[in-house]
C-alpha cells in the first residue's frame, strides 16, 4: 500500500464532531472519523487509542495516516507518539499547540474557555449547558457567538450547506449529547502534553491559515520547532480556521 492509498484516521475539532471530516478533501481514500467525545470515563486518551486500534484491525492496513483538526491535533500527535509502529504519517490542520509552548492565549478567540478549563471552574459547566440549550433551540445564535472574531473568509462558509450541517452537528455533540467528553478533552488540552509531541516518529505535515483567530499561526511554528522528525509547514495565505480545513487535500 502506497502512502497515497493509506487509510485516514481523522480526529475532529473541540468543539466539533465526526462530520468535520466531510469538510476535508480526501478523494477516494477510506476515512475513519469517530466521535472522540463518546466515552464513559474521564480519560479521553485510552478511548482514543482503543478506537484507533479497532480501526487499524478493520482496515487490515500496514499503517494509517492520522489527521487532526484544531484541538484534534492534540489527539493526532499524542496518538502518533503512542502508536509509532502503525501511524505512518501525521497531518495537523489549524492545530492548537500545547499552551505551555508560548503566550498564545491573547491571540485565541477561545481564551476565556481555556482559562476556565485550567482553573477547573464550575462556570465552564454552566456555560456549556447554556450552549447546549442554544444548540438545540437557536443554533444560529450560538454559531454567531462562536465566530464573532472570525473574518470574512470564515463567515463566507455560512453559505455552504455542508459546512453549516457539520458545524451544527458538532455543536449538538459537544454541548449536548457528549458534553462530558467535550469537557474532558478541554481538560486534557490545557495540560502540558509537549513531551509527547517530541516522541512522534512519523513525518508531520502542518497546514495553518495566515489569519486564523482560533489558533494563531505561531502555534503551528511551535509544533514544527518541537518535533524531531521531518516536518513541513504550509501557511495558507489569508486562510482562517475552518477555511483552511476546507482548502486541504489529502492523498
Amino acid at each position: 500500500m502506497t502512502s497515497s492509498q493509506t487509510p485516514i484516521f481523522f480526529c475532529h475539532g473541540v468543539p466539533g464532531g465526526p462530520d468535520d471530516a466531510t469538510l476535508l478533501q480526501t478523494g477516494d481514500l477510506p476515512v475513519t472519523a469517530p466521535n472522540l467525545f463518546d466515552f464513559a470515563t474521564g480519560e479521553p486518551l485510552p478511548h482514543l487509542f482503543s478506537m484507533y486500534d479497532n480501526a487499524c484491525a478493520e482496515a487490515g492496513a500496514g499503517g494509517m495516516h492520522v489527521v487532526g483538526f484544531s484541538i484534534g491535533a492534540m489527539a493526532a500527535l499524542r496518538l502518533a507518539a503512542a502508536r509509532p509502529d502503525t501511524v505512518s504519517r501525521v497531518t495537523v490542520i489549524s492545530p492548537a499547540a500545547p499552551l505551555s509552548l508560548g503566550n498564545f492565549l491573547p491571540e485565541m478567540a477561545g481564551a476565556p474557555v481555556f482559562k476556565m478549563a485550567m482553573q477547573r471552574s464550575g462556570v465552564l459547566r454552566v456555560l456549556t449547558a447554556v450552549q447546549g440549550l442554544l444548540a438545540r433551540k437557536a443554533p444560529g445564535v450560538l454559531i454567531n457567538q462562536l465566530f464573532a472574531k472570525s473574518g470574512a473568509q470564515e463567515r463566507s462558509l455560512f453559505a455552504d450547506a455542508q459546512f453549516v450541517a457539520a458545524l451544527t452537528k458538532g455543536m449538538h455533540s459537544s454541548f449536548g449529547t457528549h458534553r462530558s467528553g467535550y469537557l474532558d478533552y478541554l481538560a486534557a488540552y490545557v495540560t502540558d502534553w509537549s513531551a509527547e509531541v517530541r516522541q512522534v516518529q512519523a513525518p508531520v505535515e502542518i497546514w495553518h491559515g495566515e489569519k486564523d483567530t482560533w489558533a494563531p499561526v505561531a502555534m503551528a511554528e511551535a509544533i514544527k520547532n518541537l518535533v524531531s522528525v521531518p516536518c513541513s509547514l504550509q501557511v495558507v495565505p489569508d486562510g482562517e480556521h475552518y477555511s483552511t480545513l476546507k482548502a486541504v487535500r489529502i492523498g
